[in-house]
């Protein structure tokens, strides 16, 4: 190894000198410096089309193919690439006005760093996870990120020189976090696939635990849909002289929903129950042994699911008397589903009974329910205010989503609904608010723009509605400046919440956003806390323990939200708020936005330009002439404190929503990594 790492090294340095030669060479021929400016972005250009080219044969071309000579050859002029990007590079530092030494100084220490942190990357995480190919493949997709700057460079250099710097630091800062955040998304979703297939769907230990002290046997059926049922029986001993060798009878099985019943989807896609039944089919329990449902809703269903047990599975409709939980219907209807539709076709596929006529709880397609009628009114309604409306129709449009959306209904997108989507999990499609959450918001987002956080958000509604109470002469005017470094900051909170839940995949991770659990009044079972406080003391002092600082958390954060929305509007959507942030990404494309009303930023209170359009809310505010106070501004000594520190002020809230993320991704990480395993030794990585 360390003889083939000579070889590579030495070949590779060679092109490297001789790069550096010809390059020198040729930019410090006599030239104006505009000349020697394009002259060094055309070969910036050659080399990058030359260097990409030698990657992806090294990585394509057929290895069989490749003698000693050509592996020379492919390294040389790797080399000799490499080393023309240091002249090109330290000739730009020198015309930009650093001298000699430090340039070098500069280079030396850049090539120092990348070199390790190449090294690092490449050797720890991407060739073990994506395989030499593909990362080849990103090193070339990396050095073309360079040519869209070089061509700017040569064809409207005066476009550069014109950039707002506090802007463009900061979009530079936006495409960093969107790539680094993107990467850990595709990662993620590549390692939980890879997952799926390694991990059996129904583990060894899930099934000890519903069956206790029993035995268990494993079998494995062929199933209808060319696939493997592999189910446990159980077995208990019976009594026996002490003579007599111990005997077993068989009491029961166990068996996956995942085999049986893998269309069943909940709220927030697939989920896979670990089902035991007796040998009469009758229900003994069951487990969740994983889901992408919300933590909160499957917290309703802990004294529902005890309700459903002793029925029977095998019989045509086990569950006509059980009504689904109120504020955890889909999750609910799933699991009935998910049990219903496992029993009978284990009956019928693995033990031979006669088919019972399913009666199906979910399919592939659902109609509408009172959500999914919902949404479409709120949008159909919204498009007529944008059109037809004014700024008191639309003040009525806020109330009737504040009241209707969200204190009935609890239709509010959150971080979950953006969790599902980008893990690739969908609720069952269909007309339901589930689906539409999900679904038909970004959708509408991407067609429309963001209309949702402007009028149908119930939480924005109510901050709306908040920022009138305290007249205009009260409040402080923030410099435009001040605002556009503080709406960045919502983008930094949607990356956080993004990396800790892909790096652990865990739903409780996004407890720190409040649009989940706002208008979750079912969240609290006060009937259940009744009962553990007259029953058992104890039990009702850990069941409220265990969830006090998750909800002092968001107490806290929906209070200050609410407050500085008293003074700042919109002061969760507009600083704050990562599903903002998150739609403002997808409301840049408005692919109708030209069929939309034209917005009038000169007249936007919360300084946007035309450059900025990707964080207007759509709120139209700027749309309508509204009665401006003519008496003087009140000399509010707090209020010009906090304008005067308001970036600090956003700052404060972001570390507060972020601490509470990553607190709680620390805790879920040690439990994810003790989870036991059912993988046969010498399998392959």
């Amino acid at each position: 190894l360390y003889l083939h790492i000579g070889v590579i090294s030495s070949v590779f340095m060679v092109g490297l000198t001789a790069g550096a030669t010809l390059i020198s060479w040729l930019v410090n021929r006599e030239s104006s410096i505009q000349h020697r400016a394009s002259r060094y972005e055309i070969l910036l250009f050659a080399v990058i089309l030359v260097h990409t080219l030698i990657l992806a044969a090294i990585a394509f071309w057929p290895g069989e193919q490749w003698t000693h000579l050509i592996f020379a050859i492919a390294f040389v002029l790797c080399g000799l690439c490499a080393g023309c990007y240091f002249p090109l590079a330290a000739r730009q530092l020198a015309d930009s006005g650093f001298e000699t030494g430090q340039a070098g100084s500069k280079l030396e220490t850049a090539d120092h760093i990348g070199a390790s942190a190449g090294g690092l990357l490449t050797g720890l995480a991407l060739v073990p996870l994506l395989g030499t190919k593909i990362t080849l493949f990103v090193f070339v997709l990396l050095i073309l990120a360079n040519v869209p700057l070089a061509a700017l460079r040569i064809y409207k250099p005066e476009k550069l020189c014109s950039l707002d710097t506090t802007a463009f630091s900061m979009r530079g800062l936006g495409y960093t976090l969107f790539g680094i955040g993107l990467s850990v998304i595709f990662c993620s979703n590549l390692l939980a696939a890879a997952g799926a297939q390694l991990r059996p769907s129904l583990p060894q230990y899930a099934a000890q635990a519903l069956a206790g002290q029993s035995h268990l046997e494993q079998a494995v059926v062929a199933g209808q849909n060319a696939g493997e049922i592999n189910y446990f029986e159980v077995y208990e001993s019976i009594d026996t002289t002490p003579d007599e060798a111990t005997k077993e009878k068989l009491a029961g099985y166990i068996f996956s929903s995942q085999d049986l019943a893998p269309e069943v989807r909940g709220f927030g896609g697939k989920m896979n129950l670990a089902i035991y039944v007796d040998t009469t089919g009758r229900l003994i329990n069951f487990h969740i042994i994983r889901s992408n449902e919300t933590p909160a809703y499957l917290e309703l269903l802990n004294q529902w699911r005890d309700s459903l047990n002793e029925h029977q599975l095998f019989q045509p409709q086990p569950f006509a008397d059980v009504h689904t939980v109120t504020g955890a219907t889909v999750s609910s209807e799933a699991v009935l589903s998910a049990l219903q539709s496992s029993g009978h076709r284990f009956a019928t596929q693995v033990l031979g009974h006669p088919a019972p006529i399913e009666h199906k709880l979910t399919s592939n397609w659902r109609g509408m329910d009172a959500h999914g009628i919902y949404l479409i009114s709120a949008f159909v309604l919204t498009l007529i205010v944008i059109y037809r409306g004014g700024f008191w129709s639309r003040l009525a449009v806020l109330v009737l989503n504040l009241v209707v959306g969200g204190i009935v209904l609890n239709a509010q997108y959150s971080s979950e609904q953006i969790a599902t989507i980008l893990s690739l999990h969908t609720p069952s499609a269909g007309l339901t608010g589930a689906f539409l959450l999900v679904i038909g918001i970004p959708l509408l987002i991407i067609f429309f723009g963001n209309i949702y956080c402007g009028y149908i958000c119930p939480f924005g509604a109510a901050q709306e509605l908040l920022s009138y109470i305290v007249p205009e002469r009260f409040k402080q005017p923030v410099a435009t400046e001040r605002m556009q470094k503080a709406r960045f900051l919502k983008y930094v909170v949607l990356f956080v919440l993004i990396i800790v839940f892909f790096v652990s995949r865990n739903r409780t991770t996004l407890a720190a956003d409040p649009l989940i659990e706002i208008f979750n009044l079912q969240s609290f079972d006060f009937a259940q806390s009744w009962g553990l406080l007259t029953e058992d003391r104890f039990s009702f002092l850990h069941f409220q323990l265990a969830n006090v600082n998750r909800q002092l958390s968001i107490l806290l954060i929906v209070t200050i939200a609410l407050t500085g929305s008293v003074f700042y509007a919109r002061f969760w959507c507009r600083y704050l708020c990562p599903v903002g942030a998150f739609l403002s990404l997808l409301s840049n494309v408005a692919i109708l936005k030209r069929y939309l009303p034209a917005k009038r930023f000169g007249k936007c209170e919360f300084g946007l330009s035309e450059k900025d359009r990707i964080d207007c809310l759509c709120c139209d505010r700027c749309r309508y002439e509204r009665r401006k106070s003519t008496q003087p501004l009140m000399p509010y000594t707090l209020m010009k404190l906090l304008s005067r520190y308001f970036v600090v002020v956003v700052l404060a809230v972001v570390i507060l929503v972020s601490t509470v993320s990553v607190s709680r991704f620390l805790q879920v990480i040690p439990a994810g990594l003790e989870y036991p395993t059912a993988l046969a030794a010498g399998g392959q990585p």
